[in-house]
């Protein structure tokens, strides 16, 4: 009986195993959202063709999930609206874990940790500021509560641009509100025109993004570097995750399961070393 036994789960593994490792059904349709362009993220170029960190991602956790997930590019701002209308099945697109957006969607656990930076035009005199090197805004002692002091005193009249319905948008009504000229942007090309033509002094964004930008040939780019600390918590959250429609317990296991497993194989870090230049993964 105990032989009976032990053949049975022999068994009921191998069936798991081929499970695991069949390829998607046809009924196994996910439609996943990503921002056009942000790199490295996702990067968009003349022909319409999608790459970045979040595409390979994507494509890793649809393979590990045995789905066959199909991508559309979407506007940032229609994106909870979408999400409730079924328009798509998850969006993966740099979008912060907070508190706040939790209320709204079904969030996976984080997949990426990269902190947020303000930047400015060479030779602007915010890049003289001395700060400490990085903030967790969640957990400040007093030395950090003073460099928050500093940079919110520095950027007193500054004319500041943040992107829409961001959690760059959060952090300026939460900390500049009456004390810089914060500007909203629909679109992230051209809040950087406006940086590298001085109609702005400052801008805040995702400290990956930032980089590439003035990395880059194009745009304008060299022409700012970063000031300021490092900028973690708080409206920033505690990484980046995949969004899904409110509920959606069922969906989230998966994208979990799939997730952890690109962690523990070392995988995720990868795509991060490839696409950011450092291990960008959140643990």
């Amino acid at each position: 009986m105990i032989v009976g036994r032990f053949g049975l789960g022999l068994a009921a593994f191998a069936v798991a195993v081929l499970l695991a490792a069949a390829p998607a059904r046809a009924d196994d349709v996910i439609r996943v959202g990503t921002y056009r362009h942000y790199p490295p993220w996702t990067i968009s170029d003349a022909a319409g063709t999608i790459t970045g960190f979040e595409i390979d991602l994507i494509h890793e956790l649809c393979r590990r999930m045995g789905a066959k997930c199909e991508i559309v590019t979407v506007d940032w701002e229609k994106v909870y609206d979408e999400l409730d209308a079924s328009k798509y099945d998850a969006y993966i697109g740099c979008m912060t874990v907070t508190p706040e957006r939790s209320k709204r969607v079904t969030f996976s656990q984080p997949y990426a940790l990269t902190p947020e930076y303000f930047a400015t035009k060479n030779g602007n005199d915010l890049t003289t500021l001395l700060t400490l090197n990085r903030l967790d805004l969640d957990r400040m002692n007093s030395e950090e509560e003073a460099t928050l002091t500093t940079l919110i005193a520095a950027l007193k009249g500054k004319r500041v641009g943040v992107h829409v319905d961001t959690v760059y948008e959060t952090f300026a009504k939460q900390y500049l509100t009456g004390v810089s000229d914060v500007r909203i942007y629909h679109a992230e090309t051209e809040k950087y025109a406006d940086m590298v033509s001085s109609k702005l002094d400052a801008i805040l964004d995702g400290g990956a993004a930032l980089h590439e930008f003035i990395l880059s040939k194009d745009g304008g780019g060299s022409a700012l570097t970063l000031f300021g600390p490092a900028l973690i918590g708080g409206p920033f959250g505690h990484g980046v995750g995949v969004a899904m429609r409110l509920g959606n317990e069922g969906l989230r296991q998966r994208f979990d399961d799939a997730i952890a497993a690109t962690k523990t194989d070392g995988t995720l870090s990868r795509l991060a070393l490839t696409w950011f230049g450092y291990n960008a993964a959140s643990e």
